[in-house]
């Protein structure tokens, strides 16, 4: 080969050589790009905001929230939280700690303000994110105005999104490990709807089942840079793409929700959380405390201000197909209370269709008082 082919050779190879590397350097680019969007979307997605009068608003700026000065940092706050998985439950916030949150403890559970009596009952509460104390400061959740209110040394389990049975398996985790509550408190009614009812799931499922079970679906090994990894961000970006348009498709047709067309699904989310309750109670009380099971309040079954909200029809649908089956299930029974009247009063209670602010939460933890008062724990 003469010294000119030679050269073209040479001049040929750097010349792929640099494209290649051309190409590499603005695949990588695009990938970071999709990843960041990624990352931007989620947070957008996840911020705390509220239809208002049709429109969407920071949930700080409710006219639940006039003259709180805490409120912005709050929501801020809620939007920097992260969960861990942990068997059998699920999922639990990471430790935390801030002006409005403190989440501290083996379970990373919400701090309690207020100052208990020593003489007074311990009362554990379990619930989803309305318990946990969702749109609420430390001081202004639930557990913690039944301590200030009443001097019960309360215990506040909630978590966000948790069903009736995963607070079951919580408690159970936690008489194993010796905690030995006087009274225990389960709120339920607006997970075991709103996630239980989604055509996705079934009566049996809690609110990450199709995420898990997708990610687990895609966790294949592969090589680093082999076509399956380059693909990847964009396969992502379209199922995002995809799944987007297909569940505004769902909620505009009514299909995202399944319990107002299938009375079978309504029936069994309503047998379920009952014995969840049935099983809760035979477990507290063989070891010698005492149960309370109680329907929460939502938005579609108070009598109080909601104009400042944009509540879904489909929603309410699914709470009118499940909840007079729950209550019907709960008539007779001992130590369990239907709360749905405990918010009918002309003032801004929710900040969405379950969450409340701190004046919500005060009237269900005086009702919550008169009913352990009662109980003589």
């Amino acid at each position: 080969m003469g010294h000119f082919a030679m050269g073209y050779v040479r001049s040929a190879v750097k010349f792929a050589g640099a494209q290649a590397l051309s190409l590499f350097i603005i695949f990588n680019i695009v990938i970071w790009i999709i990843c960041l969007g990624f990352s931007v979307a989620n947070l957008v997605k996840r911020g705390p905001g509220a239809s208002q009068f049709g429109k969407r608003v920071p949930m700080a700026n409710l006219p639940n929230y006039a003259g709180v000065d805490w409120a912005r940092t709050h929501f801020v706050e809620i939007g920097s939280l992260s969960s861990v998985y942990v068997s059998y439950i699920g999922w639990r916030r990471k430790p935390f700690h801030g002006q409005t949150i403190t989440l501290d403890g083996p379970y990373a559970q919400r701090a309690t303000v207020g100052s208990a009596s020593p003489d007074k009952p311990s009362v554990y509460f379990f619930g989803g994110s309305t318990m946990w104390g969702t749109g609420s400061d430390d001081a202004n959740t639930i557990p913690s105005l039944v301590t200030q209110l009443g001097g019960f040394r309360s215990e506040n389990y909630g978590e966000s999104a948790y069903t009736a049975h995963q607070s079951l398996a919580l408690l159970i985790q936690l008489l194993q490990e010796g905690h030995r509550p006087n009274v225990v408190v389960f709120y339920d009614g607006a997970n075991d709807v709103s996630q239980k009812c989604r055509s996705e799931l079934t009566a049996k499922s809690h609110a990450r089942e199709a995420q898990i079970s997708a990610a687990l679906a895609t966790a294949k090994p592969q090589n680093a840079y082999g076509l399956q990894y380059m693909a990847g961000p964009f396969v992502g970006l379209a199922a995002v793409v995809s799944n987007g348009i297909s569940e505004r498709r769902r909620d505009s047709e009514g299909q995202y929700f399944a319990c107002h067309t299938d009375p079978l699904r309504a029936q069994q989310i309503a047998d379920y959380l009952f014995q969840d309750w049935e099983v809760a109670r035979r477990l507290v009380e063989s070891y010698g405390g005492k149960f309370i099971g109680i329907l929460q309040p939502v938005a579609y079954y108070s009598s109080t201000k909601l104009a400042h909200l944009q509540l879904g029809d489909t929603l309410k649908q699914q709470f009118e197909a499940v909840y007079p089956l729950v209550r019907k299930r709960m008539a007779g029974q001992p130590n369990l209370y239907d709360f749905t009247d405990v918010l009918d009063r002309q003032e801004y209670h929710y900040i969405d269709f379950c969450h409340l602010s701190p004046n919500g939460n005060r009237y269900v933890a005086e009702r919550l008082v008169e009913v352990l008062v009662a109980l003589k724990p």
